[in-house]
């Protein structure tokens, strides 16, 4: 997939799926052995302060019961809402999602999740945090070859395609 407008769309979505990953993350409380998102009314003000065309999504998950089912619908359902037809062409969503760079992208992130999550549960840290510490770790060469390694191998890090309703 080549192209500005994808390589546009890969950051636009992958961003969607790192601030829902940020939410499952630091909002997630259990009642009656049910997971629900619980977003404080500041941390809400917040997000509509510095992320404005996220905050949406926040208030989709906000008080209502999480699966990995009902997230991923949720997820699928904002992107699609947000991007397809309105910023990007038609088929230029769906087309990101199956696209072998969007698998590389959220299978770094996942690696990154991974390799920080001692500190990034240690602490409510802010997404705006979270996005400048993925970037600056993105950027290290041993990232950026591993991802060149990803790009040239035959297949996709995760091979099945997207579970989004295209």
């Amino acid at each position: 997939m080549a192209g500005d407008q994808y390589a546009s769309a890969v950051a636009d979505i992958a961003q969607v799926f790192m601030f829902e990953q940020w939410l499952r993350n630091y909002f997630v409380v259990e009642t009656n052995g049910a997971l629900f998102i619980e977003i404080p009314q500041d941390d809400l003000k917040e997000i509509f302060e510095k992320h404005e065309g996220l905050v949406g999504l926040a208030e989709m998950f906000n008080h209502d019961e999480i699966t990995y089912e009902k997230s991923q619908t949720m997820v699928c359902a904002f992107v699609g809402a947000r991007f397809d037809g309105s910023k990007y062409a038609p088929d230029v969503v769906a087309r990101t999602l199956d696209s072998k760079a969007f698998k590389i992208e959220m299978y770094v992130f996942g690696v990154w999740l991974k390799g920080h999550e001692s500190y990034l549960d240690a602490q409510k840290l802010p997404f705006a945090e979270w996005q400048e510490m993925y970037a600056g770790w993105s950027a290290l060469d041993q990232v950026k070859e591993y991802r060149r390694k990803l790009e040239a191998g035959g297949d996709d890090p995760n091979r099945p395609s997207s579970a989004c309703a295209h």
